[in-house]
């Protein structure tokens, strides 16, 4: 296509972050001109519901406590305090927009408790309320995949586009999502492998705790179909259990639900012991859940689950864990912001809100709240730029993303699998780098080896090795 075109902010990425911004941007700043760009194979459509402290015995205090809880201290608390204060504001303004949440009979909401949180708290419109938020913003992303970010005097000039299109903006909001595509098994779409990430180290801007990964525990092995499906946890609180090949639940009777990382982590120490069915998983059993009362929470689930069992009686899933969300990501302020002047970011490709595990229901939440803080944030600096973008000094392209041979992601994700899942080791870490390193340079083969290297120095400060001993992979 090729040429050079002008806007005043370009929002890299069209799913529910992207597109909040860009609501937000024609609310407060309708003289702007914004495009939204995306390459596909984001997750929003798939957000079933999101946090919301509208239960009696909860309170935004308490939604903040458990974030930070789970964060286990590695959250940034300014991020999770904006995220608590903003969740029933998000939720009243979507209301507004015309999304009927699903109620009970009494009329309050019908919550689900999620894992890890201490009390239900997870608002819904059926199991798509995603799609319906996005449906009710109305923004259209074109559907374009960016090559490079341009900066004049270390500041954001603008972006290069794959088919040599060139825009000029004072800012750039990049909410294209994680790096959880980079693993072979994963939960996501394999377009999810971390430009957003790519483009914001490049320009200079800090990434953040790049080894902290979220392992979605469920996701299925078997029947071959679902292979890939992350079945929710949600309702591990209503009857399913977890069953390892001798028919022992993971769970010990009455326990509460653990928060994602330790039901990960039982997954996988069962599964390394042997006790594994078949199809290599462990199952996921549905005798015991409640059928008519799934059919009414969860809608699209129970026509999905309906192809494989005549009822409940005999529904099971074989799963394991996928890498799902990548926790570590672009560092920002509060407002958004990142240390480089024009650029901003918002949902999974953010890296210091979540820390050690997120929240369930916080990323259905994080993507409103934080694409609306950062498009309002864009908006503000791009207005008091006088003229649309800085002159004077010649343009800087950053890394070109598409720059990684298509052949070799296969061996990125194999090398990810092997050293970088649930139970981690010094050993596994080590070979994972010694790999990355006889595959050719490239863009997200660097992301994969700065992952690796973040999650080594973790796992050896843990044990009390020090940060020193990780620089040298050898």
């Amino acid at each position: 296509m090729g040429g050079v075109n002008r806007c005043d902010v370009l929002i890299v990425g069209g799913g529910l972050a992207g597109c909040s911004a860009a609501a937000e941007l024609a609310e407060r700043f309708p003289r702007l001109a914004v495009r939204v760009v995306d390459a596909g194979g984001g997750a929003s459509t798939e957000v079933m519901g999101f946090s919301a402290p509208v239960e009696q015995e909860d309170s935004p205090e308490r939604f903040f406590d458990d974030t930070l809880r789970n964060a286990n201290g590695e959250g940034d608390p300014r991020l999770a305090r904006v995220l608590a204060d903003r969740a029933l504001p998000e939720l009243h303004r979507l209301e507004a927009l015309g999304i009927a949440f699903d109620r009970t009979p009494d009329g309050a909401y019908d919550t689900l408790r999620a894992a890890g949180t201490s009390c239900p708290r997870v608002v819904h419109c059926g199991t798509s309320t995603g799609r319906e938020v996005l449906r009710r913003l109305g923004v259209a992303p074109e559907r374009r995949r960016v090559s490079a970010l341009l900066l004049r005097e270390g500041r954001v000039a603008g972006a290069r586009f794959a088919d040599g299109e060139t825009v000029r903006c004072s800012a750039v909001l990049l909410a294209g999502g994680g790096f959880a595509g980079l693993w072979r098994f994963s939960s996501w779409n394999k377009l999810l492998r971390g430009d957003a990430l790519l483009f914001a180290r490049s320009a200079g801007a800090a990434l953040d705790g790049l080894g902290l990964v979220q392992y979605e525990p469920t996701v299925t092995v078997y029947p071959e179909a679902l292979c890939g499906f992350p079945v929710i946890t949600t309702v591990l609180n209503a009857g399913a259990r977890l069953l390892d090949r001798e028919g022992n639940s993971l769970l010990a009777p009455g326990e509460p639900v653990p928060c994602k990382r330790e039901l990960a982590r039982r997954i996988a120490e069962a599964l390394a012991a042997g006790r594994g069915w078949e199809h290599g998983g462990i199952r996921y059993d549905f005798s015991g859940v409640d059928e008519a009362e799934f059919a009414r929470k969860y809608p699209g689930y129970y026509r999905k689950f309906c192809r494989f069992a005549r009822s409940f009686r005999e529904l099971f899933f074989e799963v394991k864990p996928g890498a799902h969300t990548t926790l570590g990501g672009i560092r920002i302020e509060p407002d958004g912001s990142t240390a480089v002047p024009g650029l901003f970011a918002a949902g999974e490709c953010i890296g210091n809100l979540h820390g050690c595990d997120r929240l369930g229901g916080n990323a259905g939440l994080e993507v409103l709240v934080f694409g609306r803080i950062a498009g309002a944030s864009a908006g503000r600096f791009a207005a008091a730029q006088p003229t649309g973008y800085p002159a004077g000094a010649a343009t800087v392209e950053t890394m070109d993303v598409t720059a990684t041979p298509p052949e070799l992601f296969p061996a990125i994700g194999a090398i990810l699998d092997r050293s970088c899942g649930v139970l981690r080791s010094e050993r596994a870490l080590r070979e994972g780098l010694r790999a990355l390193a006889k595959l050719p340079v490239s863009p997200h083969g660097e992301l994969a080896r700065l992952t690796l290297e973040d999650a080594l120095t973790r796992l050896l400060r843990q044990s009390g090795a020090g940060a020193d001993a990780a620089e040298t992979p050898e």
